[in-house]
């Protein structure tokens, strides 16, 4: 069941894609640029790191064509490696030694984060929610675990439980709207209304990258859901009404009102400050009337597929 996260997919792509241009060629690569447009639109409609990062390599073939492509992936690659970098390196540097930290998920931004506490020498504590019905959470609190720091795996319901014992609640994301809202796993923006109940600080870690410029224009973000089997067998579902129906949504929306920040590689925002940041920063991701899908298609001119 454990799915990538939004990052993890972006290297797993980039590094797909560089081997292909190295080893097939233009044909195979926009064949498969073509592929993982439907695979993203179907299947991760919300990973807009993953939007932006093709949306990049398709307006840099419609300008240049296939010259230097692998190099320019490698570029991409590196540019998210720094920024998801520099992001929990920002991050790190707002946690003293001796808090408690609260998370979910299996995000590699907040896995980043707790290097750097590592490095730095700064013991925290970590609370951190199993994550159903993907039990991500599983996998970081092992990370964490890992980097001899003390951990407490807690299940999603008990949540206000111990938010009293907890001074920051840093989560990832998948992607950020323009309103400053996030879409991140399922369970994050019930974390963050009891955060901002208890009067607790809650942080979102996330490279511009993931920002959304479809949002800037009244589109809206879609949110995924996992198929039934993810709760129960075949075999169980045959014992239980005909008309019985499971609902296993992937990621849930945090308005910017339960945000404290926004934690990017250029430095801490204010969920209200997201528009101007879409507006000044990465401007080859926020070209108007260019969406991801129509960049791709766009590429159909340049190649027989």
């Amino acid at each position: 069941m454990r799915k990538l996260t939004g990052s993890e997919l972006v290297f797993n792509i980039l590094d797909e894609l560089y081997s292909i241009t190295i080893k097939s060629g233009e044909k195979e690569l926009v064949k498969r640029l073509f592929e993982l447009k439907d695979f993203i639109l179907n299947e991760r409609p919300a990973s807009m790191a993953v939007q932006n990062i093709l949306r990049q390599i398709g307006l840099y073939i419609l300008e240049h064509g296939f010259i230097n492509i692998d190099k320019y992936i490698i570029e991409l690659r590196e540019r998210y490696e720094n920024s998801l970098e520099k992001a929990a390196e920002i991050m790190s540097r707002r946690i003293a030694s001796g808090e408690v930290l609260l998370s979910n998920s299996n995000s590699l931004a907040v896995r980043r984060v707790l290097k750097h506490l590592s490095e730095r020498g700064k013991n925290v504590k970590i609370y951190v929610t199993e994550s159903r019905p993907g039990g991500e959470g599983l996998l970081l609190a092992e990370y964490a675990e890992s980097l001899g720091f003390e951990v407490y795996l807690i299940v999603d319901s008990a949540v206000r439980f111990f938010m009293k014992n907890i001074d920051k609640v840093i989560v990832g994301a998948e992607a950020v709207a323009s309103n400053g809202a996030i879409v991140s796993k399922i369970g994050t923006s019930l974390i963050a209304l009891v955060a901002k109940e208890a009067r607790k600080r809650v942080f979102v870690v996330a490279p511009v990258m993931k920002f959304s410029p479809e949002t800037l224009y009244g589109e809206l973000l879609k949110l995924p859901e996992y198929d039934w089997r993810s709760l129960i067998s075949e075999e169980e579902i045959t014992k239980l009404p005909v008309d019985y129906k499971a609902r296993v949504p992937l990621y849930d929306v945090t308005p910017p009102e339960y945000i404290d920040a926004i934690v990017t590689e250029y430095g801490l925002f204010a969920p209200q400050a997201i528009p101007l940041v879409l507006s000044l920063i990465e401007k080859p991701i926020t070209s108007p009337g260019r969406s991801f899908e129509e960049i791709v298609n766009s590429i159909k001119a340049l190649i027989e597929v």
